[in-house]
């Protein structure tokens, strides 16, 4: 993916920040990043009126509050056209077990995550989908066994060239 927003390095401290704790005060994040409390606070509405920042979302413990089950689904399509391929992100956007979906390259055309209440609701929810969608090709199902590594935010300093952010606004 192409950036479209230049940052600099304190924008990229307050990002950091933000991603292994979105509850902190302005106060606290200010002085994590070195700045006073009001330009952190101009420069973190900055970062979310350019929707660098999409939001703010708990971490949930799933299993301390559900019995479910995790799915990758690899999907591939019988045609590519933007039509085929828009009518069925709509049906996956309209599942609401489906939580992510990202369409790839090489032997399938998408990646679904499911998380569902049962193996067997997935069933019935897979054969949904490819009722209602017959450009659906195949589906190769893969049961998430068990979660090795937590997402815990982008690797922010690894990801950006210094070369490319803009000086220090202060």
């Amino acid at each position: 993916m192409r950036k479209s927003h230049r940052i600099d390095k304190v924008d990229v401290k307050i990002l950091t920040a933000l991603q292994s704790a979105g509850r902190v005060s302005n106060l606290e994040l200010a002085a994590k990043v070195g700045l006073s409390a009001s330009p952190c606070h101009t420069r973190l509405r900055q970062l979310e009126k350019q929707k660098v920042i999409r939001g703010y979302r708990a971490d949930i413990d799933l299993g301390k509050v559900a019995d479910h089950v995790e799915i990758m689904s690899f999907v591939t399509l019988h045609k590519h056209g933007r039509a085929q391929q828009g009518a069925f992100e709509q049906l996956i956007d309209g599942t609401p077990q489906a939580i992510a979906c990202y369409q790839i390259s090489g032997n399938f055309d998408y990646i679904v995550h499911f998380v569902c209440r049962s193996v067997g609701e997935y069933v019935e929810i897979h054969h949904g989908l490819i009722e209602q969608d017959p450009n659906i090709a195949s589906v190769t199902t893969n049961v998430i066994m068990s979660e090795t590594k937590k997402f815990a935010g982008y690797p922010l300093k690894e990801l950006i060239d210094p070369g490319e952010l803009k000086p220090d606004q202060g």
